[in-house]
């Protein structure tokens, strides 16, 4: 995954679903704007929990018809993530992903 502030690449993330490992690639921008800000060595955990950051609430109304309208019958934020590129509302961070095999 590569997480960009607007145009500007700000980390760089390799995420093994398998093993449950992460790793990141920082770039030089201020640290608020990477992935998982001054923790250089994220855990599975953090992981997960910036991936769920990156999507609609689990709480929020309307939630239901939201994942209708993406085509999803659950809450899975890769799922979300995937159709929306991690887009919110509150900033003009993104992600692009590219899934190996």
């Amino acid at each position: 995954m590569r997480f960009y502030d607007g145009d500007v690449l700000c980390s760089t993330i390799y995420a093994d679903f398998t093993e449950q490992t992460v790793m990141v690639e920082n770039q030089a921008v201020p640290p608020i704007k990477t992935a998982f800000g001054n923790n250089p060595v994220p855990s599975w955990e953090d992981f997960q929990r910036f991936l769920e950051e990156r999507c609609i609430p689990r709480q929020r109304a309307g939630l239901r018809e939201y994942l209708e309208a993406l085509g999803l019958g659950t809450y899975d934020p890769l799922a979300i993530i995937e159709k929306t590129g991690g887009r919110v509302a509150e900033d003009q961070q993104w992600l692009s992903m590219e899934i190996l095999k």
